[in-house]
């Protein structure tokens, strides 16, 4: 709409009221901040058309008026333009003096809610000396707001988050993976859906920035400040350069826990298999992060399994429901568009992530199964019905009436108890061994794509 009202066609949004920030932020990211629009009082999806169109004609007049009126842009002759600034804040001897720095922060919405640690020039010149980069390089514009994501801004917000300087290359790396077009960014960011990201690290570089990959490691308390610290300063980074603010950039209807920050590392010590990077064809000595969009997460519960087989038909149970990736693939894979651009990539997505206890690894380890061969048993075993896959949306097909991106399926169409795999792959179904030893596991329904990225090494 952005691109139309630029190009001298007259357009007005429409918007549901509680998405009405959120809209005022996206299109001040677009550079026309006196986009017009209207609210109507609840979103489209899945409303009956008869409400929809009666929710919009009540709201004709104003957006006559929106195509027919030209708006004021607003004033914001009193920005700066300088690339980094410098703030006073001044802490009283009062009983909530010392929470200046946190008021302050608030004030401008430049936090996640919680406490932050001023980032002090000195105290970010100190986080820089994680990393060999130039603290302006830029690794990547984040959305929705364009904001440039530079090396000496992450570690503002590492500061912030409580980062010590050795995870500064953990968070960079996780920011690389973001920056991927597959990672699908801006949708994440400006998704109603409830959705985040979760950071996985593997080799060295997990044991060197502190991070937990045993008991309770996605959970709080100190032993899992460095988790928690890299987690909570992506979510940062999302905030304040991405400028996706709760309300504003960020829609989401009611958030999850999980959006404070995610990040575990893997249990490589006791696990059976090679570790996760290693499947990506990394050494086993190399570093590297990994990033994927999940939602949830459910426990899988494995207290009564009496056989491996036990075992798989209880991580089984937890893998589909019906817009999870229940076979959409066979319309074809998902694109994500590729920053203010008209280009689209495609990539295979969703990733489901399974972290799995490394008792509940060796339980299928010791009844013969590699990690693939599990993969390949949940890829034949969590099955969706070819009719939910298909729906009420027809299939794309070409000119000949054949089925564009899965032909070879086209003969099951009308076979009312056809079923095809879940997911598109093996590999989509994601098993990280990590945590203590126990009879849990946990499963994070995923939805978009997936980003390895190598640690820069600083030592």
């Amino acid at each position: 709409m952005v691109a139309m009202e630029k190009a001298g066609i007259p357009a007005v949004g429409i918007a549901a009221r509680s998405f009405a920030r959120a809209w005022q932020s996206c299109v001040d990211g677009w550079g026309q901040p006196a986009a017009a629009f209207v609210t109507i009082p609840h979103a489209c999806t899945g409303q009956q058309p008869d409400y929809i169109c009666k929710m919009v004609d009540e709201q004709i007049d104003d957006i006559i008026l929106g195509l027919t009126r030209l708006a004021a842009s607003p004033d914001r002759s009193g920005m700066s333009s300088a690339a980094s600034e410098l703030f006073t804040v001044t802490l009283d001897d009062s009983p909530w003096g010392l929470d200046g720095v946190n008021r302050f922060m608030e004030e401008r919405d430049w936090s996640d809610g919680l406490p932050v640690i001023p980032p002090t020039p000195a105290a970010v010149e100190a986080m820089l000396k994680g990393t060999r980069r130039d603290p302006q390089d830029v690794v990547m514009v984040m959305e929705p707001g364009f904001g440039l994501a530079t090396v000496e801004k992450i570690a503002v917000n590492a500061v912030m988050a409580g980062c010590a300087p050795e995870q500064l290359p953990v968070l960079l790396a996780a920011i690389e993976c973001i920056a991927q077009p597959e990672m699908n960014h801006r949708d994440m960011q400006v998704s109603g859906h409830t959705e985040a990201p979760l950071i996985l690290v593997n080799g060295p570089v997990a044991q060197k920035a502190g991070i937990n990959s045993g008991t309770s490691a996605m959970g709080p308390g100190v032993v899992n400040k460095p988790n928690t610290a890299i987690g909570r300063a992506l979510r940062l980074c999302l905030i304040n350069i991405g400028y996706c603010k709760a309300g504003a950039g960020d829609p989401n209807f009611i958030g999850l826990p999980t959006k404070f920050g995610m990040c575990i590392a893997e249990n490589e010590a006791v696990s059976p298999w090679p570790a996760y990077h290693v499947d990506q064809g990394y050494r086993p000595d190399d570093s590297a992060v990994t990033v994927v969009t999940v939602t949830g997460p459910t426990d899988i519960l494995d207290a009564a399994s009496r056989s491996h087989h036990d075992t798989l038909a209880n991580i089984a149970a937890m893998m589909f429901y019906r817009h999870a990736g229940g076979g959409s693939w066979i319309r074809g894979r998902q694109t994500a568009q590729v920053g203010h651009t008209n280009q689209h990539v495609p990539y295979q997505g969703p990733y489901h992530p399974i972290m799995l206890s490394p008792s509940r690894a060796v339980i299928l380890a010791e009844a013969g199964y590699s990690k693939q061969d599990t993969q390949q048993w949940l890829h034949e075993n969590c099955r969706a019905s070819l009719q939910d896959a298909i729906g009420n949306r027809p299939i794309p097909t070409d000119a000949s009436g054949n089925w564009q991106a899965h032909p070879e399926l086209q003969h099951l169409a009308n076979d009312p108890d056809a079923t095809i795999p879940a997911l598109e792959s093996p590999e989509q179904y994601l098993l990280f061994v990590t945590g203590g030893s126990t009879h849990y596991a946990n499963f994070f329904y995923g939805t978009y794509g997936i980003a390895t990225r190598p640690v820069e090494d600083v030592t």
